[in-house]
């Protein structure tokens, strides 16, 4: 499943990504995060159906939001 994620701004060089992998997601490292503001990024991930409660007691992780493919009408 695909998911959004909203965090505090930081580099995913500082453990974001290992923190990720270790909860069963995928990160494209090519695509950089969205800055939303001066305090938040978002990013692109694989993951499991099960995402926002595996991530819910990470004070980092502010949303956990499924995506979906974007369709240009």
């Amino acid at each position: 499943m695909k998911w959004l994620i909203t965090t505090q701004k930081c580099d995913l060089s500082e453990g974001l990504a290992d923190l990720l992998a270790a909860e069963g997601c995928r990160l494209d490292r090519d695509e950089p995060p969205i800055p939303l503001g001066e305090d938040e990024q978002v990013i692109e991930v694989e993951g499991p159906v099960d995402l926002p409660d595996r991530l819910a007691h990470n004070a980092l992780i502010l949303k956990v939001s499924p995506s979906s493919d974007l369709t240009l009408y």
